[in-house]
């Protein structure tokens, strides 16, 4: 039975679009929520949401409660790689929608992926990740003491959603937002993408992320997952996953509705609903839309015919394993949740190792635009853990409304560059300073180099800064971010190499290359090079300043861009030649990485950045 969502919209969306300029403020919700609570027939919550998460781990997982007073709870899960990437930042605010109409809800990462531990290479993926929900599943009852359990799944995670949801005699909801119905289809799909994507030219070498598998966007797929995923068919399970079930899917798609009508048959009862807005929500990190819409309908499902008692276990003493601090180790390092800044509103996970280095300065990594801690294709996961094992302390950090920190309720609208974003750093760093032990080295990429250059230039206790493909030095108040994306071109190197390939020539005669905003590009890098040429013979150009000042400081400098980076053109404008650096900024020094992207997605790019790093944080060991 098709449903809509235009009327439930108006009634639940309140509870959870103004969440960020009430809850971080004051825990009593506003009139507009106490309204759209009790016009669904929800039972007001005297908490709030977002406050009252917590993080959690078990069986190697990681994940956060957001707890709530009715018996019927919510198990959040995830959809993999670049969709659940893309899409993390709305799935938080889904949870919160949820606890808030009062339904805990538990969210994870699954087994080697997110913030749990494993890794994409590891055997038996589709096993570890079905237990992982169903010892998921197991902790939300124990959190809540909750009657009935629903599974919300988003893409492949939808798909996992329904397989367990089919074992298992105590999941009574069950809602699939564009569920992945054929798993032959969609690693057909991830295949065309990973080739697609592919940043070496067909005559160059393989990846590593090439052979036994594929890779999109970093996150890697071995040939033994994807065999086990084109077994999947949803189509063909020995029965309904749940008794209720909606499924949210993309207009047109009629293989979501032909499953629609075999689960009917099975049984259950099915509702269907457009999904529109799927494509924006997980196309991107940086340009990731909520969509409103398809939460409201979820919000309104799943408290259709909630029970009005309120779990005895709301509000009481903490389960055991509430009482044990959140917490995932290896023989290496130790990882634990950090919450910090004013009210906590801020979240990173920090990494231990059981060795620590003597002296050795904390490590704080900033990812690019609007990309969670985890950073892309899990490279944020991977450089802390490596360089925990190597003896040193890490923080992956989310700056203000980016991943799973809050909005800061008295701070811009866009956070990305934006000076204000400096103070959640500080507060990073004032949290883990101790007396004898306050140096920091601060590692961003694109705008989280921009985040890292101007936290250094404020607070000398940065003693290393690392700038991987920085793309702005400088951010001018009134541009704009979404023309700055959208023209944003690899550097000009690149160009005239390519004239001289075949499939440029290909592309271009078949109308597939914009001549027209290329040219543009070009020109206006021609003319700013030599403006800013004209401008150093004259005066010293302001960031040449700012690096010189640190490095009389004695904060040591390194810039690492990929060869075809756009940023390196940034640097010439207002550095100059990159040989010429050292020169001019002795503590400085850059460095290229060949055959990458921008977000240093290929593994063999990865690896050759970490070794960078750790020559680089030796030199700056050096220093203590």
């Amino acid at each position: 039975m098709p449903v809509s969502g235009g009327q439930v919209q108006a009634l639940v969306l309140p509870a959870f679009r103004n969440r960020t300029s009430w809850c971080a403020t004051d825990p009593s919700p506003p009139a507009d929520r106490v309204t759209a609570a009790a016009t669904v027939g929800v039972v007001e919550v005297e908490s709030c949401a977002v406050s009252n998460r917590r993080p959690i781990t078990f069986d190697g997982c990681f994940g956060w409660f957001h707890p709530g007073p009715r018996r019927r709870g919510v198990v959040l899960c995830a959809a993999f790689g670049i969709d659940g990437l893309s899409a993390h930042r709305a799935w938080g605010e889904l949870a919160e929608a949820l606890a808030a109409a009062g339904l805990p809800t538990l969210r994870f990462d699954w087994a080697g992926t997110g913030d749990s531990l494993g890794d994409d290479r590891d055997p038996d993926r589709l096993a570890a990740w079905r237990a992982s929900l169903s010892a998921a599943i197991d902790r939300l009852k124990s959190e809540a003491s909750v009657d009935e359990v629903a599974l919300v799944g988003l893409r492949l995670g939808a798909t996992l959603a329904a397989e367990v949801a089919a074992t298992r005699d105590d999941v009574t909801h069950l809602i699939a937002a564009a569920p992945v119905v054929s798993g032959r289809a969609y690693v057909r799909e991830q295949q065309s993408l990973a080739r697609f994507l592919r940043v070496r030219g067909e005559d160059e070498p393989a990846d590593t992320d090439e052979i036994g598998g594929f890779a999109v966007a970093g996150y890697f797929t071995a040939d033994a997952t994807a065999a086990d995923l084109k077994a999947i068919d949803l189509r063909r399970l020995a029965a309904a996953p749940a008794p209720h079930v909606l499924l949210l899917a993309r207009p047109g798609d009629t293989v979501t509705a032909e499953l629609a009508t075999t689960w009917r048959e099975a049984g259950a009862s099915v509702e269907e609903a457009p999904f529109p807005e799927v494509d924006a929500l997980i196309e991107n990190p940086t340009k990731s839309r909520l969509p409103a819409a398809a939460w409201t309908l979820v919000v309104a499902a799943l408290t259709r015919g909630v029970d009005e008692t309120v779990s005895v276990s709301f509000g009481s003493a903490p389960t055991p394993q509430a009482v044990m601090p959140p917490r995932l180790e290896t023989a290496e390092w130790i990882e634990e949740p950090l919450l910090f800044g004013p009210e906590e509103r801020l979240f990173g996970i920090l990494s231990t190792p059981r060795r620590p280095r003597a002296g050795a300065p904390l490590v704080i990594l900033l990812d690019a635009g609007r990309i969670p801690h985890v950073g892309w294709g899990r490279g944020a996961v991977e450089t802390a853990r490596l360089l925990a094992g190597e003896g040193r302390r890490v923080l992956r950090m989310d700056p203000s409304s980016i991943g799973d920190s809050l909005a800061d309720p008295n701070g811009p609208a866009e956070v990305l560059y934006t000076p204000e974003t400096v103070t959640d750093v500080v507060a990073a760093m004032d949290r883990l300073a101790t007396p004898g032990d306050d140096r920091f080295v601060v590692v961003g990429t694109c705008s989280g180099a921009y985040l890292a250059l101007h936290t250094a230039l404020g607070d000398a206790r940065v003693a290393g800064l690392v700038m991987v493909n920085l793309q702005r030095f400088i951010w001018t108040e009134g541009e704009s971010l979404e023309v700055a994306m959208r023209t944003q071109m690899p550097a000009t190197n690149v160009f005239a190499e390519r004239m001289f390939r075949i499939d440029t020539w290909r592309r271009l005669l078949a109308g597939r290359i914009d001549v027209v905003s290329i040219a543009r590009v070009l020109a206006r890098r021609l003319v700013t090079r030599a403006v800013a040429a004209l401008r150093r013979t004259l005066v010293v150009d302001p960031v040449v300043k700012w690096l010189q000042t640190l490095d009389r400081r004695g904060s040591r400098i390194l810039f690492v861009f990929g060869t075809y980076d756009g940023g390196r053109d940034e640097f010439a404008a207002h550095v100059g030649a990159e040989a010429r650096l050292s020169r001019t900024v002795p503590g400085a020094r850059l460095l290229l990485i060949e055959r990458t992207d921008h977000n240093i997605g290929p593994r063999d790019s990865r690896a050759t950045l970490h070794g960078y790093l750790l020559d680089f944080l030796e030199t700056v060991d050096a220093k203590s």
